[in-house]
């Protein structure tokens, strides 16, 4: 994919950098000067000194070629400008959003008229509070956030102490709102289990869960005997 990110601070520069390790071309539109010159020595592609708002800016950074274009500023009014003209020079590129004010980010995924010119609208600093939350309600889960559903994605580990360790997956009476999506043996191979997989004397399992249930999935899989 070619993709062009608007902003290269620590969101926008993490964004590239794992873009280009997945083998993807990216170039980055950043206002600052000393920014601009200091990216150019840390990433692979191009880095462009300008406004992604112009968009004689986005025509430099080749938006009619772009499959995809990300406004990462801190800046929300911004963010949405360039989403709007990247829409407009090219209707195809998938754009992302990134909203700083939680406030703004439900207005813009409510407002019809706006909708249209981005594909996806994140707020970094609402699932990070999200995360601690959640880490302060639940802790001890590695865990990856399914904010708008409710939902979690946890892993859990299995030793000899375990009470879960050597048993099969429908023996463990789980909920009814959680379910085990992947079963890691000791020597860290895959298993995509059924009721009748015994879980490893040591590994790991995953479980995709609501939250409303993730107390009672702990008690269940966490513990000695």
């Amino acid at each position: 994919m070619y993709v062009i990110i608007m902003g290269a601070g620590r969101v926008g520069y993490l964004v590239a950098k794992m873009l280009e390790e997945d083998g993807h071309d990216v170039t980055i539109i950043e206002m600052d000067r000393d920014r601009a010159k200091e990216l150019s020595m840390q990433i692979n592609g191009l880095v462009i000194e300008g406004d992604a708002t112009d968009p004689k800016t986005l025509e430099e950074a080749n938006i009619k070629q772009a499959d995809a274009f990300a406004a990462l500023t801190g800046k929300d009014d911004a963010n949405l400008l360039a989403c709007i003209l990247a829409k407009n020079l090219n209707p195809n590129v998938k754009t992302s959003l990134r909203i700083s004010n939680p406030k703004n980010k439900k207005i813009f995924e409510e407002v019809g008229d706006l909708k249209k010119y981005f594909d996806f609208v994140i707020s970094p600093e609402e699932i990070a509070a999200e995360y601690i939350s959640r880490n302060i309600v639940t802790p001890g889960f590695d865990r990856v956030l399914f904010p708008k559903e409710g939902a979690e994605i946890v892993r859990f580990t299995i030793d000899e102490n375990s009470r879960i360790a050597g048993k099969l997956v429908k023996e463990l009476n789980l909920p009814k709102d959680a379910l085990i999506i992947a079963v890691y043996d000791e020597k860290g191979n895959l298993i995509i289990p059924s009721g009748d997989t015994k879980l490893p004397e040591k590994g790991q399992v995953i479980v995709f869960a609501k939250n409303s249930v993730l107390k009672e999935v702990k008690e269940l899989l966490e513990g000695g005997e």
